[in-house]
């Protein structure tokens, strides 16, 4: 029942940050202690990592907390979308695989969290937690991401757009790139490790983070000799020379859109990190029968305006308290980022969640 590596039977997942292969790089890190747990149809990921790294991961940075203690963390380490895994959806049996979890890990004395489910899943997730101890968790609203669901087979995806402006738009941006004399290509990952990493660098240095180029040519590595089969790269040329790539992968019916590097000194005005984001992507899909695609989280009224739609993120994290004052202060910030229409949908979301739930205790 209980692995430290995937087991063969894992459960078909709904996100490819819960696949098999995705699971295999995370691990690859050797940071902290994996454990798998799959029974009947449903699994469960956990991991002990007292030294982790990443600040979003980290219970205390994430929530805000004191409490500094290593935690078991369940849903996965990496890639910001941990929603349950399976077609097993009873809160008992999610409760004891939670149980099982915690079993394995007896340093963390019975304290866990998981961060970055999906809203669908949060009463679930909550249920099962009560029934273990008989208290309600706290849950904490922590990012949102963007997803486009129900890509066109036939036809123009311009036509699934909500508005007629951003129809329009979405076609210009496309002639414009063409009109540029710049050309889109699908390459292979090999071709990303090898001159990528100066553009990812450059992006990631726009948002405030700072990596060694090495670094992110080992980690591309990595996911290449692990993940290369589910890989798709596509890339912008000037001629010979590569100026900008998106890598994604595809799991299923979805396809992850994983990272995207700009040589900003070399772009055209050209929508060329639109059509890195979503018009290579999409054409993908449309070629490939693939139904839907994550983008990630951020840049969310770029993303809403070519065919996603917001959701929000939640922890759980059982022994806090929930604050729809903490909630609201996230909730605003995106909606403030939100054309008329998406903040309508994700202010419904947020308040299903919250009515759903009906906390004991907390202050929603």
């Amino acid at each position: 029942m209980i692995s430290s590596t995937v087991p063969s039977d894992w459960p078909h997942p709904r996100s490819f940050y819960s696949s098999p292969n995705w699971l295999r790089f995370v691990d690859s890190d050797g940071v902290g202690r994996p454990a798998y747990l799959a029974e009947d149809g449903a699994g469960l990921v956990a991991h002990h990592a007292p030294d982790e790294g990443h600040p979003d991961y980290r219970f205390e940075i994430l929530l805000d907390r004191d409490d500094d203690s290593a935690r078991l963390l369940l849903g996965g380490r990496r890639g910001f979308c941990s929603p349950v895994i399976g077609s097993r959806r009873s809160t008992s049996a999610l409760a004891e695989l939670i149980d099982a979890a915690l079993g394995a890990f007896p340093e963390v004395r019975g304290t866990w969290w998981w961060p970055y489910l999906p809203s669908e899943d949060v009463p679930h997730v909550v249920s099962a937690a009560r029934s273990l101890t008989g208290e309600t968790p706290g849950i904490h609203l922590v990012d949102a991401d963007c997803v486009v669901q129900q890509v066109p087979a036939d036809g123009p995806f311009a036509s699934k757009l909500a508005t007629s402006q951003n129809r329009t738009n979405w076609r210009r941006e496309w002639r414009r790139f063409v009109e540029s004399g710049l050309e889109l290509r699908q390459v292979s990952i090999a071709e990303i490790v090898a001159c990528g990493p100066p553009l990812l660098q450059q992006v990631e240095l726009k948002y405030g983070n700072k990596h060694e180029e090495e670094n992110l040519r080992a980690t591309l590595g990595r996911q290449a000799r692990i993940l290369g089969e589910e890989a798709v790269a596509h890339a912008i040329f000037d001629g010979s020379r590569m100026i900008g790539y998106s890598l994604g992968y595809r799991s299923g019916q979805e396809f992850a859109l994983r990272s995207i590097g700009l040589d900003y000194g070399a772009l055209r005005n050209a929508a060329e990190y639109a059509v890195l984001l979503v018009h290579g992507p999409v054409r993908f899909a449309q070629e490939n029968g693939i139904e839907s695609l994550h983008l990630g989280t951020r840049s969310y009224e770029a993303k809403c305006r070519r065919g996603a739609r917001v959701r929000g993120l939640w922890a759980v994290a059982p022994g806090t308290t929930t604050s729809k004052e903490k909630i609201e202060e996230l909730a605003g910030s995106i909606l403030a980022q939100l054309p008329t229409t998406d903040a309508a949908a994700f202010r419904s979301e947020i308040d299903a969640v919250l009515a759903s739930l009906l906390v004991k205790g907390g202050q929603a």
